[in-house]
């Protein structure tokens, strides 16, 4: 039998979705729901200084995250709704690559004026 993730509408079979709060998922939204991707992670941070070490980081960045960092080496500034029109991005998409971006210390968020601007990570001496 074969039905439709409750969040994407991905076509699976019953017996290989996954359930949470009475609704069917497929693994992937699923695996969203129960740990999404967070910005702010110190442990994730350590984690990709760890891996990183002694690399161009840079050069492990996948097209999409090259993509995205020299949009912002480009405008300096700007606001999630401008990366996400431009760059043809969904929420989901910025969201995830940004959190990784951010745990390499390459991008960074501040908020001002009321509003979340990303921006490069700064520089440290």
């Amino acid at each position: 039998m074969v039905t439709q993730c409750a969040r994407c509408g991905k076509g699976i079979e019953k017996n290989r979705g996954y359930e949470h709060r009475e609704k069917v998922y497929c693994e992937d939204c699923y695996m969203d729901i129960l740990s999404p991707p967070r910005a702010c992670d110190p442990w994730a941070v350590h984690s990709a200084k760890t891996f990183l070490e002694g690399k161009d980081k840079i050069s492990t960045l996948t097209p999409q995250q090259l993509k995205i960092v020299n949009y912002m080496k480009e405008k300096n500034e700007v606001t999630a709704e401008e990366i996400m029109g431009d760059l043809n991005l969904s929420e989901k998409e910025l969201r995830t690559e940004f959190a990784i971006l951010r745990h390499m210390e390459i991008l960074g968020a501040k908020k001002k004026e009321g509003k979340v601007f990303y921006a490069m990570f700064p520089e440290r001496p």
